[in-house]
């Protein structure tokens, strides 16, 4: 492909998450020649990746790939290593090689999200399987359907099949709740079907170190979650701790221990390498300091927006709707020659889903649960997702797993 043309201001953004993909979704396309840099060469509807964990969806069904749709926008498949602020230079490194190279920025748009937080836990990294990415996600389920195919060798003592069937989910928010109710889902469908003698030995057991379940919701909607967990079979052990993790125990700061199959590690966010190695001022969470505008302070022409930016006081929450409204935002404001007033965050509320057909909504001026909110939970999704094409599959996947069951193939 030819070099991009001198004429236009280059503005140059790292990833392809919420909050870049917004951004180049919006953006006006004659004023700009805009490079987006990411090492994948697509957009991850991330909300619905618990459910392709469990086959509900197919992974693909919540892709996007970015040259389908945003032509006006040139991708290169790389990984940003480094930024020289003062030549206005980002140094890059290819996604599908070796070779390394420098791209030249007039504005540049940090995207870049964040990793999984381990805080520090000894062997959380190694032995704990995150959920952040498709390559996350496809390990997990082949891990799932690997256990049960482990525990139905002849000859196993029933106290080894059991702790094969113990899947433990670590982090009691949004991801460790909807984490835990599509694997018991599973669990008592279709692995249920196919492993009769099995299905009574598996366990979900979901770990939180905090009081309650998804202290982002209303404390009404925490307690009809764990009831609904409890009825489903789900155990939930708040207040726990854990300190160590090891090949096949979990050991908690009270001195308990956990022996395990398969433990998923549903915790907060850190920041990435590259934002550590920015030396821009950052939160003590690691993430980088905005101004109202979204600007980083004392670096002109670079902007930082989604899970790896902090914006406001208190900063605003690292989620996929604030990284998607600051998208949005900043295409404006790049797209524009008037003068743009402060971003301001809009909240829409949260959804999650349970298990068993149910859900929860926590809206600006209501909140509700249970079945309704689960029709209410897939409705806003299927409308939230990026292209016809998703939609169309997304909701074919969810026609086809209610007619035909999941599929369990394991590959």
């Amino acid at each position: 492909m030819s070099d991009p043309s001198p004429q236009r201001r280059r503005l140059v953004v790292l990833g392809s998450g919420f909050g870049g993909y917004s951004l180049i979704r919006h953006l006006r396309r004659a004023a700009l020649e805009i490079t987006l840099v990411s090492p994948r060469n697509y957009f991850l509807f991330t909300p619905l990746l618990p459910s392709a964990v469990s086959g509900s969806v197919e992974f693909r069904s919540i892709l996007e790939p970015v040259r389908r749709r945003q032509r006006h926008v040139r991708l290169l498949e790389a990984a940003a290593l480094g930024v020289d602020f003062e030549r206005r230079s980002v140094r890059c490194r290819s996604a599908v090689g070796a070779e390394e190279f420098d791209l030249a920025y007039d504005t540049l748009v940090v995207a870049i999200g964040a990793a999984v937080a381990d805080y520090g836990v000894s062997g959380a990294a190694r032995f704990a399987l995150p959920l952040a990415s498709v390559e996350d996600g496809r390990a997990l389920r082949r891990a799932v359907l690997e256990r049960f195919a482990g525990a139905d060798l002849p000859g196993l003592p029933l106290a080894e099949v059991e702790r094969r069937l113990r899947f433990v989910v670590v982090g009691g928010g949004p991801t460790g709740v909807e984490v835990a109710a599509e694997i018991q889902d599973l669990l008592r469908g279709e692995l249920a079907r196919s492993f009769p003698a099995l299905a009574p030995v598996a366990r979900v057991l979901l770990v939180e170190a905090g009081e309650r379940l998804l202290s982002g919701f209303g404390e009404a909607l925490s307690d009809y979650t764990r009831r609904v967990f409890q009825r489903s079979g789900i155990e939930v052990r708040t207040g726990s701790a854990v300190s160590r993790v090891e090949a096949a125990e979990i050991f908690f700061a009270d001195g308990r221990t956990l022996r395990y199959g398969l433990a998923i590690w549903a915790g907060g966010n850190a920041p990435l390498p590259l934002v550590e190695n920015l030396g821009l001022e950052t939160k003590p969470d690691g993430r980088i300091v905005v101004d109202r505008y979204l600007r980083v302070p004392a670096r002109a022409g670079v902007y930082a927006l989604g899970d790896c930016a902090a914006c406001g006081e208190p900063p605003l929450p690292a989620t996929a709707q604030v990284a998607q409204q600051q998208g949005r935002y900043l295409a404006d404001v790049l797209g524009s020659k008037r003068e743009m007033r402060p971003f301001g965050y809009r909240r829409m509320g949260m959804l999650a889903y349970i298990g068993a057909g149910r859900a929860l909504a926590d809206l600006p001026h209501v909140q509700w649960s249970g079945r309704s909110a689960w029709l209410f939970w897939r409705s806003v999704y299927l409308t939230r997702l990026v292209s016809p094409a998703n939609k169309v599959k997304v909701l074919f996947d969810w026609v086809k797993a209610r007619l035909f069951g999941r599929d369990l193939s394991r590959f």
